[in-house]
């Protein structure tokens, strides 16, 4: 039988799926996509479902921080084991951890391929923009 193990090459097909969700997203005004999924989380501790329930319940382009997402989910002070648990999210999109922020609105970790950029694809194509504005003028063009 064939190793399909390594069978993505890169991130080419993760990045594909992703931009194909960011369509029907846009197109489709699909703005709570995934709220109403129901998701099995047998054998995940209290903590962790505590944790994916507060994320599940951000709006689409709506944006937290790890800490605020554990005070959220009753928590408080517990920001790094809450960046832990999402980085342990076994349903990523329907659990959207993409929209859990650093400290200060840094992009933070992701654990999906490609990792942060990834993690700023998704967010840019809800509409939310990471980190310093875009320069007011590139060049003069002369």
């Amino acid at each position: 039988m064939e190793d399909t193990s390594q069978a993505i090459a890169g991130h080419a097909v993760f990045e594909t799926v992703i931009g194909f969700i960011g369509i029907a997203w846009s197109e489709a005004g699909l703005t709570r996509l995934f709220l109403d999924v129901p998701v099995d989380l047998t054998g995940v501790d209290d903590f962790r479902l505590a944790i994916y329930d507060a994320a599940r319940k951000l709006a689409f382009g709506e944006t937290t921080t790890y800490g605020e997402l554990a005070k959220r989910a009753g928590h408080a002070g517990l920001a790094r084991e809450t960046g832990a648990a999402l980085g342990a999210n076994p349903v990523p999109l329907v659990i959207p951890c993409h929209r859990i922020l650093a400290a200060g609105g840094k992009i933070g970790g992701f654990s999906a391929p490609g990792g942060s950029n990834t993690k700023e694809k998704m967010l840019a194509m809800e509409g939310v923009r990471v980190g310093p504005p875009p320069p007011a003028q590139v060049s003069f063009g002369f």
